[in-house]
């Protein structure tokens, strides 16, 4: 999947955010408050509805336009409040309109619409279904949905705490079935999609044991990437443990150089924690998937964002990342061309592409950084 544009209205809140036009690298920058985080708040809201994430939704209406596999679509939605007939009390939140759009040759063709009073797929009218959830969700399975539903699964935005433990109730060595076929040198990487597709939504760690114990040449390159930051780690792995209520808890060990002793995730440093998981979560990642990263310095040490940016960079081509920063070194070593300055006036969030802006776009040698700063503070706000 990737994002062209989208648009999102909060009317409980009397709140909206102007079109924002993505690429496949998008750093959003601006002053605190400015909305970037409710920007990437949205996205997600957008995205958990698509896969039929049960949520208190309010009085919105949204409409984000996107690809994958060659395909262009958009896809709309109005929810609005009701009051509901047994209770004078009690409001609900329907969906009173829905759209999903494909665009064939500049021409839009309908693949669904549904309104308060019908519903129509492929010009076929539907009988009624739950209101407050998504169709793209209720029809996962039709021929002209799937594709869609399939697009807003590869959606990756993981922030697991570094103190929580996964667990699950299963030996998680006997579950290699979950691959149909032996895993040879000819189709090690058709597996490896395969896999990155099943795990897409999956806890991290979990994705991390599958990979070392199922693709180890992809959590070899994690394992070489990671020390290369952090030499003094030699190695890394995933430990499976049994624990008394009979689950297998999952952590992330290290290994540093010199000592015999495996260091716990939670025993980590916190930077050392992000990066590892960072790397994970892109490496596994599926082709065609959108990344979102708020807030991209947190718990780093000016010693790893050189190559954690790098990396990012280099993986652009083939993934969609929509990252946020306030600090000045990912600012600068991140191609100016793909910042995004997101303000807020009132109720309105907005952002404008770097390149957009006359006042960047300049021959002057002066650090991109430092006339990023000034016209911030020209525009009432310091980042």
């Amino acid at each position: 999947m990737n994002i062209k544009s989208f648009t999102f209205r909060n009317n409980t809140q009397n709140w909206q955010i102007e079109k924002v036009r993505f690429d496949n690298l998008n750093l959003l920058v601006g002053s605190s408050g400015a909305g970037k985080t409710t920007i990437l708040k949205a996205l997600v809201l957008i995205f958990n509805v698509a896969q039929g994430k049960v949520l208190p939704l309010e009085n919105l209406a949204w409409a984000i336009d996107f690809s994958h596999l060659g395909q262009d679509y958009r896809w709309e939605i109005t929810t609005n409040s009701i009051q509901d007939s047994f209770s004078s009390e009690q409001i609900r939140v329907e969906i009173s309109e829905e759209k999903l759009i494909k665009f064939e040759d500049n021409t839009e063709i309908e693949i669904l619409h549904r309104s308060k009073t019908k519903s129509k797929l492929n010009g076929e009218n539907l009988q009624k279904f739950k209101k407050t959830e998504s169709a793209i969700s209720l029809l996962a399975e039709e021929e002209s949905i799937a594709p869609v539903t399939e697009a807003f699964k590869r959606f990756i935005v993981k922030v697991i705490p570094q103190e929580l433990i996964p667990s699950i109730g299963v030996d998680p060595s006997n579950m290699h079935v979950l691959l149909d076929s032996e895993i040879e040198d000819s189709n090690y990487f058709i597996h490896l999609e395969k896999f990155k597709d099943m795990a897409a939504d999956a806890p991290t760690v979990l994705t991390a044991y599958y990979l070392e114990k199922i693709f180890p040449k992809t959590f070899d390159e994690i394992k070489d990437i990671y020390t290369g930051i952090f030499p003094n780690v030699e190695d890394v792995r995933v430990n499976a443990e049994l624990k008394s209520d009979n689950r297998y808890a999952l952590l992330i060990e290290i290994l540093e150089r010199g000592s015999a002793n495996w260091i716990s995730q939670v025993e980590i440093s916190s930077g050392m924690y992000r990066v590892l998981t960072c790397l994970i979560d892109i490496l596994a990642s599926p082709e065609e998937s959108v990344v979102v990263i708020d807030e991209f310095e947190n718990s780093l040490g000016i010693n790893c964002m050189p190559q954690l940016t790098d990396f990012i960079l280099d993986k652009s081509p083939n993934l969609q990342f929509i990252l946020t920063s306030h600090h000045p070194y990912i600012i600068n070593n991140i191609p100016w061309e793909t910042w995004q300055l997101v303000s807020r006036t009132n109720g309105m969030i907005r952002a404008r592409k770097a390149i957009d802006i006359p006042a960047l776009d300049t021959a002057s040698s002066l650090d991109k950084f430092t006339q990023l700063i000034n016209f911030l503070v020209y525009e009432g706000g310091v980042a």
